[in-house]
């Protein structure tokens, strides 16, 4: 949980703009899912198809920008949805930037 808290207050700090949680809520799901399931043993990543979002378990609770949420419609992502969260779930920010940014923080 110190790593997620200590990735959501640096995401908070680099964008520093209210509303900046929208962004890993229409695209940069994914981007934020994998970045923390990196740093999160044991973590999971999860897909629900019907809202097109990508959220990860871990400690007994999914979690995505928004804090703990509901599992309704997630299940544990196959290879097949995780190439596809890839190829289709995109930031419509910058990542090489941020990814810096957060491996100076973490």
């Amino acid at each position: 949980m110190d790593y997620y808290k200590k990735m959501l207050s640096a995401l908070a700090e680099y964008f520093s703009q209210a509303g900046w949680e929208r962004l890993f809520l229409s695209g940069g799901c994914y981007w934020l899912a994998n970045l923390l399931h990196q740093g999160i043993q044991g973590s999971v990543l999860m897909i629900n198809r019907l809202e097109e979002h990508c959220a990860l378990y871990f400690e007994r609770g999914l979690y995505d920008v928004r804090g703990k949420i509901s599992a309704k419609n997630f299940h544990p992502a196959s290879e097949r949805e995780i190439r596809f969260m890839q190829k289709n779930y995109i930031p419509t920010f910058e990542t090489k930037g941020l990814e810096q940014y957060l491996a100076a923080r973490m």
